[in-house]
C-alpha cells in the first residue's frame, strides 16, 4: 500500500546557511558558458535552457554496467528521456575503474573517464544524465570531506559536458557544505541529495529545494512500481526506475568486480507523460480507458513569460497506443506530424491555460524517434496541423507492439541561484493528508506546492 498517514510537518528547516554558502561559492567562481542541454532547478521544478519544466524518466545504470544497443533502443521505445548513472566513490573521494574487468588506466580516477564515455553515448541518443555518487565498497559510508572532494573531482571532469541534470549524493546532513563545494567548482550544476520520499517511507527521492525525482522503489512488484509512477504523476516528479535488492533496500553500492544489470522496468510504468512543459503543469495522467490528459499554464516556472512558440513535448509510447492515437488541444496547436512518438504543442497567443488530451484511435502505433524527448520539438516551430481545439489523427507506420505482462514494454546556471537547502525536497504543505493506493488514481490531490 502506498503511504497512509499524516504529512504532519513540513520538511523545511532553515536554509539560510546553505543559501549563503551557495552564494559565496558562486561569487568565487568565474562564470563560464553553460554547457548545452544542462538541466537545472527553477523554483520547485527541473528546467531546461528554454525555461521549460522538465520531467525526466528513465532507469538507473548500475556501476560498471554498459547499456547495449538493444537496451538503448528499448528505452527509447518506452519513452524514456534520461538515465541515472552510479559513480562508485572510495575513501578520499576517489573513483577507481569499475566493472567485472575494469580497464587499465588511472586506478584512482579512471572511473570518471569510464563514466565520461558512457555519458557521451547516452547524450548522443538525446538522453539527459544524472551522475549519482554511491559507496564504492559495501559497508563504506562516505564522509562529508570525501563527498566534497569527490564532487570537486566530478565537477572538474564534467565541467564542459552537456546534457547533465546534475550530481547526486547519498543522504547527508551536510548538504550546505556540499552545495558550496560544488558551486565553487561549477556554478552551473545542481546538487541533488537523497532522502526518504515524503509520500512513501519505503521509497527514496533526490532533492534540491522543492524539486526532485524518485530514485528508489519500494519493492520489485509491478503493482508497487505502478503506484510510485502514479505518485510521480501526481507530484510532477520525474523518476529513475531501479528495482531494489532481495531485502527491499535500494540496490546501490558495489563490491570488487561486481556488476549488476540495469533493471527491466515493468510494463505498468510505461505511460505517456510530458517530457518538457512550456509552462507550469497543473495536472497530468492517464485514466483506465487509456486517455491521457495534460493541463498547464503557459508561464515560466518561477515567474515571467516564455518566448512565443516554445513547444511542450509529450511522450506517446507505442506500448500504450498500439493502434494509434488522436490528440485534441485547447488553447494551443499541435506542431508535430500526425502519429508522432513525441507530440509537440505550442500555446496560442494569449492563452491562460492549455489542455491536451490523447485518446486511443484506429491507426498505427507511434514510432519512437531515434533521439529521446524534447529535442524532437523544434523551438519556435509553427507546425502544420491543428489550431486551438484541433484534432491530430493517428498516423505513422510500424510500431513496437504491446508489452508483455511485467515486461515493458529559465536559463540553466541557476543550480543554486535561490537559497533553498538542497536536501529539502517537495515541501508538501497539506497537513494531515491521508493517501492510499486505493484512491490514488481518481482523487490523488496535488500536494506539491506551487
Amino acid at each position: 500500500m502506498l503511504l497512509v498517514g499524516l504529512l504532519a510537518g513540513l520538511l523545511v528547516a532553515s536554509g539560510e546557511g546553505v543559501g549563503l554558502a551557495g552564494r559565496v561559492g558562486a561569487a568565487s567562481t568565474t562564470a563560464a558558458e553553460v554547457p548545452p542541454g544542462t538541466v537545472s532547478r527553477t523554483a520547485n521544478f527541473l528546467t531546461d535552457a528554454a525555461g521549460r519544466v522538465v520531467l525526466p524518466r528513465g532507469v538507473t545504470v548500475p556501476a560498471g554496467a554498459v547499456p547495449t544497443a538493444e537496451e538503448l533502443r528499448r528505452w527509447l521505445d518506452y519513452g524514456f528521456t534520461a538515465a541515472r548513472l552510479e559513480l562508485p566513490m572510495t575513501a578520499g573521494g576517489g573513483f577507481p575503474p569499475t566493472g567485472a574487468q575494469p580497464p587499465a588506466g588511472d586506478r584512482e580516477q579512471g572511473g570518471l573517464e569510464q563514466a565520461g564515455a558512457l555519458v557521451a553515448g547516452l547524450t548522443d541518443h538525446g538522453l539527459t544524465v544524472v551522475l549519482s555518487i554511491v559507496p564504492g565498497a559495501r559497508g563504506y559510508q562516505p564522509s562529508t570531506s570525501d563527498l566534497a572532494a569527490g564532487l570537486r573531482r566530478v565537477a572538474e571532469r564534467f565541467r564542459s559536458t552537456g546534457g547533465l541534470i546534475g550530481f547526486e549524493v547519498p543522504p547527508t546532513p551536510a548538504a550546505g557544505d556540499l552545495a558550496a563545494a560544488l558551486r565553487a567548482a561549477d556554478p552551473h550544476r545542481t546538487l541533488w541529495v537523497g532522502q526518504q520520499a515524503p509520500f512513501d517511507p519505503a521509497a527514496q527521492v533526490a532533492a534540491n529545494g522543492g524539486a526532485g525525482y524518485i530514485t528508489a522503489w519500494a519493492d520489485g512488484t509491478s503493482a508497487r512500481a505502478a503506484q510510485l509512477a502514479a505518485a510521480g504523476d501526481a507530484f510532477s516528479l520525474g523518476w529513475f526506475y531501479d528495482a531494489p535488492d532481495a531485502d527491499g533496500r535500494p540496490a546501490t553500492g558495489i563490491g570488487p568486480g561486481e556488476v549488476r544489470d540495469a533493471a527491466t522496468p515493468p510494463a505498468e510504468i510505461v505511460r505517456p507523460y510530458p517530457a518538457a512543459v512550456a509552462g507550469v503543469p497543473t495536472s497530468y495522467g492517464s485514466d483506465e480507458a487509456g486517455v491521457f490528459r495534460l493541463v498547464y499554464r503557459p508561464v515560466r516556472a518561477g515567474g515571467g513569460t516564455l518566448p512565443a512558440g516554445t513547444p511542450t513535448a509529450v511522450i506517446v509510447p507505442g506500448w500504450n497506443y498500439s493502434a494509434g492515437y488522436q490528440a485534441r488541444v485547447t488553447g494551443g496547436q499541435v506542431t508535430s506530424a500526425p502519429g508522432a512518438g513525441v507530440l509537440c504543442v505550442v500555446a496560442a497567443a494569449g492563452a491562460a491555460e492549455v489542455r491536451v488530451e490523447i485518446v486511443p484511435a484506429e491507426g498505427t502505433a507511434p514510432v519512437a524517434p531515434p533521439r529521446a524527448g524534447a529535442v524532437n520539438c523544434a523551438t519556435g516551430s509553427t507546425g502544420s496541423t491543428g489550431g486551438a481545439g484541433a484534432v491530430d489523427a493517428a498516423g505513422g507506420t510500424g510500431g513496437p507492439g504491446s508489452p508483455g505482462a511485467g515486461t515493458p514494454a529559465a536559463a540553466p546556471g541557476a543550480a543554486g541561484a535561490d537559497a533553498d537547502p538542497p536536501l529539502l525536497l517537495l515541501v508538501l504543505p497539506l497537513l494531515g493528508a491521508a493517501l492510499t493506493a486505493a484512491v490514488l488514481g481518481p482523487v490523488f490531490v496535488r500536494l506539491r506546492r506551487r
